[in-house]
């Protein structure tokens, strides 16, 4: 049964021509302006419902809907969210963690908007190494404006597992997956790229390949019973605006070790426009 589109497949094939020419600067800033759009229309959304809203209100609304979090006590003073917040905030994360000598990758939607078809994100997602025995240091990292959980971020480290960090002040969310003890994440890990962005050319981010993103996708496409659309549209976008400069070796060799190279060849298949 074919699946419902809006997009014809000429059209199709023009949109990941234009995917496809931008450069990773490009796709970043695109992302920003992404995120403050959301971010623009929410407001007016309450605003719409409540027009005597406060900037405190949109924030605890925003928090609410969209990370499932609401603190008891925000800040007193909340601003209006200035133009690619997200971006500064997403770099206020990297410093921290290039502080601490914490390896990282960003991945998750942020690196599947930069190696593939961007599309909108309500956090960044970080891949970081193991950093036993120091959960207080790295919690103290942070202002006093975020929620951290010292003992979710031991959890985390003891199964390898996820924990977050939020601005509570400005409703930027960052999500912290630990490397998992297997070979996979460790091999996407030592191949991560280190890129410089026209937002602050003096700090590079890192972020993961696009083959070991195609790859954590098809994985947890597989882990969500294949379900999650979302998931599988990032797969074909990286696909087809990559093209022939994805590793097929590497694909293949990894996809089988995942046990998702069914899914490989199909979402190839899928790929073709």
């Amino acid at each position: 049964m074919a699946k419902l589109t809006d997009t014809a497949p000429e059209a199709e094939r023009v949109l990941v021509a234009v995917y496809r020419r931008q450069s990773h600067g490009q796709k970043w800033l695109r992302l920003g302006a992404m995120y403050d759009s959301a971010r623009a229309l929410h407001a007016a959304g309450v605003r719409l419902r409540n027009s005597q809203a406060s900037p405190r209100q949109i924030l605890l609304e925003w928090q609410r809907t969209n990370l499932g979090f609401v603190r008891s006590s925000p800040p007193p003073q909340v601003s209006e969210i200035a133009p690619m917040q997200f971006l500064r905030e997403t770099r206020d994360v990297v410093r921290i963690l290039d502080r601490l000598g914490i390896n990282y990758a960003l991945n998750g939607s942020m690196a599947c908007s930069i190696h593939g078809i961007d599309r909108y994100t309500r956090s960044a997602d970080f891949g970081v190494e193991p950093f036993p025995g120091r959960e207080a240091e790295f919690a103290a990292a942070f202002g006093p404006d975020y929620y951290v959980s010292e003992s979710a971020i031991r959890e985390a480290l003891a199964k390898r597992g996820t924990f977050n960090v939020i601005n509570t002040a400005t409703g930027f969310k960052a999500d912290f997956f630990v490397r998992g003890d297997v070979p996979f994440e460790s091999a996407a890990m030592n191949r991560r790229l280190s890129l410089t962005l026209p937002d602050d050319p003096e700090q590079p981010i890192a972020f993961l390949a696009a083959e070991d993103i195609l790859l954590l996708k098809l994985r947890w496409y597989r882990l969500g019973n294949e379900s999650s659309e979302q998931q599988w549209q990032d797969v074909l976008g990286i696909l087809r605006t990559q093209g022939e400069r994805n590793d097929a070796a590497y694909l293949d060799r990894w996809a089988n070790d995942l046990g998702v190279a069914d899914l490989l060849v199909r979402a190839r298949n899928e790929a073709i426009v």
